[in-house]
């Protein structure tokens, strides 16, 4: 058997099984949402329309509608890049 590979096999064995160890960062949280945002939101009345996968097909939807006046694509997923919810304020 090779020397080498045996001690390259062990080398990235024990990198791997430190880096399972190692001590998780900690993970970003949200910040509150403030209540004058949530007052502007009802100010405009904002509806929710439906769910899209993708971004583009939720801005295409959006911009496609004749009964809103305006619309926005929230990641509504836990998962970014997952789940778009599409919100417009009719006419």
């Amino acid at each position: 058997m090779n020397i080498r590979r045996v001690f390259y096999s062990v080398l990235a064995g024990g990198a791997i099984a430190a880096g399972g160890l190692a001590v998780p960062a900690a993970q970003a949280v949200d910040a509150p949402v403030a209540t004058t945002t949530s007052t502007a939101v009802a100010a405009d009345n904002w509806e929710y329309v439906g769910d899209f996968f993708w971004q583009s097909d939720c801005h295409a939807a959006g911009a496609a509608g004749t009964k809103w006046t305006k619309y926005k694509c929230i990641n509504g997923s836990a998962v970014p890049g997952d789940d778009y919810e599409l919100w417009v304020v009719y006419k």
